[in-house]
């Protein structure tokens, strides 16, 4: 049987055929296909998710298909071509887009989290890059009012994180997923999680030293947790009660012990 021409394709599938190839794909190869695949790439669907770099720690979130990653690093060590090809993406969305994973070294200009949320209410996930400046933390966590549909966070830094959980809190009812890559997770951001996130389902600590009595907090407060990583967090003795108060937690990561699927 002979090979249907890739014209012939219904517009619908090959839109969400699209949807799945990445940014990079869509970017480089899809609109030299043909005129109907070019064309294909003005629908906003196919601009839903803009992953600009494998993000281990959400790997397994469920609101986080990881199996669309395709990686554009070469954009990610200039910011205004970071910045250009974002106002064009989003451009191509009018507003759909879901997914934001930002490469570890991207640079974000002041302005442009809160010009991000004003183009992109529908949010789901939000990556950060591994360093922002002290305006840009908290212009996330002003941004955070505007995502009522956010259900996963990584964030890399201590600076406005209080205020950016208060938010969440007060405004995304579906919020599950939240990632804090940090030196140390200090007791007022421990207490904050426990007491305003407890509905969250995953929670990774990855790396951050955390005293015992902060992870207690989190345990007793975040009593809907199904997965939980503190691997390399140092300061914590896993002792009977920290593993009594995990014992519902359905996946518990931590440094020389694992239990789980």
């Amino acid at each position: 049987m002979e090979g249907r021409d890739c014209n012939e394709l219904p517009i619908h599938c090959l839109v969400e055929i699209l949807k799945r190839v990445g940014i990079e794909s869509l970017v480089r190869t899809v609109p030299l296909v043909c005129k109907s695949w070019y064309e294909a790439t003005f629908y906003p669907q196919c601009w839903q998710k803009l992953i600009f770099t494998k993000s281990p720690c959400l790997r397994n979130s469920k609101c986080f298909d990881y199996k669309i990653v395709a990686s554009l690093d070469h954009i990610n060590d200039a910011d205004d071509v970071l910045d250009a090809f974002l106002q064009f993406a989003i451009g191509r969305s009018h507003g759909l887009v879901s997914h934001i994973v930002f490469h570890p070294k991207s640079r974000l200009k002041q302005g442009q989290i809160a010009w991000i949320a004003q183009r992109c209410p529908s949010l789901k996930l939000l990556v950060l890059p591994s360093y922002l400046s002290y305006v840009i933390n908290f212009e996330v966590s002003d941004s955070i009012c505007k995502w009522k549909d956010l259900e996963a966070l990584q964030v890399a830094s201590l600076i406005g994180l209080k205020k950016t959980i208060a938010n969440i809190s007060k405004n995304c009812q579906n919020f599950k997923h939240l990632s804090v890559y940090v030196p140390r997770i200090d007791g007022d951001v421990a207490l904050a999680i426990g007491s305003q996130l407890p509905k969250i389902k995953t929670l990774d600590l990855q790396f951050s030293k955390i005293e015992r009595s902060d992870l207690v907090v989190i345990l007793k407060g975040c009593q809907k947790l199904e997965q939980l990583d503190v691997r390399e967090c140092k300061g914590v003795a896993y002792d009977d009660e920290i593993l009594n108060l995990a014992r519902s937690i359905r996946v518990f990561r931590h440094e020389g012990f694992y239990f789980g699927e």
